[in-house]
């Protein structure tokens, strides 16, 4: 199945990297593919768990091929974030459309950010820190998602009072920012050595690197 999967994803025009095992999936993963077609069952491991264990920035859309058709399993397919669970066997053709049709509504929508631990869905205005799903309130999200949007952009004070607080022409001190900035800080960060906002001395924040 391997095999013939590579040949036939080659001779429809992709670049195929190949894993018959978790160790080696992990070495493939930093070739930052678009698209993951993950078997269950694995010599080392289930492909669910290797799934779920890669750090937020490293995850991509993945499909589960299995053989495993229980109403647990697909549940626990979905749950692991897969985009399609299939079961085989399973026409390459079919498949193939399934694939076309994950990668471009990924493409044209950018509805989701994955940055290290960190999940953002733009779409649903949900995000995610690792599984657990963090609670934000509507400040804490339009702040979340104008500096994520910008990611590795500085984004100064004047531009977040703006674009957050002013909307409805209310004068808002620049404290509110400092202040809403370190409640969503609280949420997403896991100690003080910020990885997801930082501060920009005198000038502003940024999302990232």
């Amino acid at each position: 199945m391997n095999k013939a999967l590579k040949l036939f994803f080659t001779k429809s025009g992709y670049q195929v990297f190949q894993a018959k095992n978790c160790c080696e999936a992990e070495k493939i993963i930093y070739e930052k593919p678009d698209l993951i077609v993950a078997d269950i069952g694995l010599p080392d491991g289930a492909g669910t768990d290797w799934y779920k264990s890669l750090p937020g920035d490293k995850k991509v859309p993945v499909i589960f091929l299995t053989a495993k058709d229980e109403d647990e399993d697909i549940l626990a397919g979905y749950d692991a974030g897969c985009e399609e669970y299939v079961t085989k066997p399973i026409s390459l053709r079919i498949l193939l459309k399934k694939v076309e049709v994950i990668l471009k509504r990924n493409t044209d929508s950018e509805a989701i950010l994955y940055y290290k631990d960190l999940k953002i869905d733009y779409e649903k205005k949900r995000v995610w820190l690792k599984e657990k799903e963090i609670k934000l309130t509507p400040k804490e999200w339009k702040l979340l998602e104008l500096l994520s949007r910008n990611k590795g952009r500085i984004i100064t004070k004047d531009v977040l009072l703006n674009q957050v607080w002013d909307i409805d022409g209310k004068y808002v001190e620049e404290h509110a920012v400092t202040v809403s900035i370190n409640r969503l800080r609280k949420k997403i960060e896991k100690n003080t050595e910020y990885i997801y906002i930082k501060n920009i001395f005198g000038l502003g924040y940024t999302f990232g690197e």
